[in-house]
């Protein structure tokens, strides 16, 4: 929904009409009085004050036709394209927060398990562009603490030296040297299998 703004600014410079402190003209002018007249003038139909209506009206066409399914039916009862405008912030704030918090907690139970290096730190990528694409982004050190926590036992020796390090680790050299020590790895379980096996 944040590209919806900018489109009415640039497009149709309406962008007025989604603020809920804006207030349309006054929907009646004072009348011409008589001379001599002592009758209160009738008062005269704003046509600025129709125009704002009409506006108003196509603005807030153009959010119901945008909207989902399941957001239009929320808003659908909506009069004016501030009230529309409101209601779907609000919506969409907490969808935000919602996604965030279970983003979060995933990237604080997420483990390595089974899979290799590359795909847990694939998986814990797609986590942190999750956050990213609803406003919270995720600084190195953060990920870090998060990727290091995931590790199982095998993985010790590194994670002491990580955390030994007086300067900060980037991500990327974080990957570089678990790829080098699961190889390591790989390698000497493997010639401890031909050994016993030659045994």
């Amino acid at each position: 929904m944040a590209s919806v703004s900018p489109l009415l600014d640039r497009g149709a410079q309406m962008v007025v009409y989604l603020d809920p402190l804006a207030q349309p003209p006054p929907k009646f002018l004072p009348g011409k009085k008589e001379e001599g007249d002592d009758k209160e003038a009738t008062p005269i139909l704003n046509k600025e004050y129709a125009e704002w209506v009409v506006k108003d009206q196509q603005v807030l066409s153009y959010l119901l036709m945008s909207l989902s399914h399941e957001m239009l039916s929320q808003v659908s009862t909506a009069k004016t394209a501030a009230a529309a405008w409101t209601t779907i912030q609000g919506m969409y704030t907490s969808q935000s927060l919602a996604r965030l918090i279970s983003t979060r907690m995933a990237l604080a139970t997420a483990s390595k398990g089974e899979s290799w290096i590359s795909e847990y730190f694939t998986k814990m990528k797609s986590l942190v562009d999750e956050m990213a694409s609803v406003g919270r982004r995720l600084e190195d050190e953060e990920l870090v603490s998060y990727i290091l926590t995931g590790l199982d036992l095998d993985f010790i020796p590194v994670v002491s030296a990580v955390a030994a390090r007086v300067e900060p680790i980037s991500v990327g050299e974080l990957y570089t040297q678990f790829v080098s020590f699961e190889q390591r790895m790989e390698m000497k379980s493997g010639s401890n299998y031909q050994s016993s096996t030659n045994m």
